[in-house]
């Protein structure tokens, strides 16, 4: 596959990424008010969970093959070098987590909880997701 192709397919994946991870937030705000009052916490818990969303969507249809080489994202040139998938996931599990987390605690357990779980999720990912 030219690099032209793999260019095409990557540009056209990231933007749905960005229209996914828009209503991906979208859901998640309005899921963190139904469980909590705290509107800011709740937007940094969809603003995290979007970006994971936005960051994940490429490492995942790079390495399904959709119009790819079937290699993952940050093989790629101008992807940066650092495992796409793992930092997507941990992303959006340290966010769901935070958000269990700040039903029965306080914000900033919450948000340490968050934190320290997306931290154990990424390095499990790193070493569970492919990367070559």
């Amino acid at each position: 596959m030219s690099n032209q192709q793999v260019e095409d397919a990557l540009i056209k994946v990231d933007r749905w990424s960005k229209i996914i991870a828009l209503f991906f937030a979208m859901g998640m705000f309005g899921l963190a008010t139904l469980l909590a009052d705290n509107a800011t916490l709740n937007a940094a818990i969809a603003a995290f969970a979007a970006i994971g969303v936005r960051i994940s969507i490429p490492y995942f249809a790079s390495i399904s093959g959709y119009g790819l080489d079937q290699a993952p994202s940050q093989s790629y040139a101008d992807t940066g070098n650092y495992h796409h998938g793992a930092v997507g996931g941990g992303l959006i599990v340290g966010s769901f987590l935070a958000l269990a987390i700040m039903t029965v605690e306080t914000p900033a357990v919450a948000f340490a909880g968050g934190a320290a779980g997306g931290v154990v999720s990424m390095l499990l990912l790193r070493e569970g997701l492919p990367s070559e």
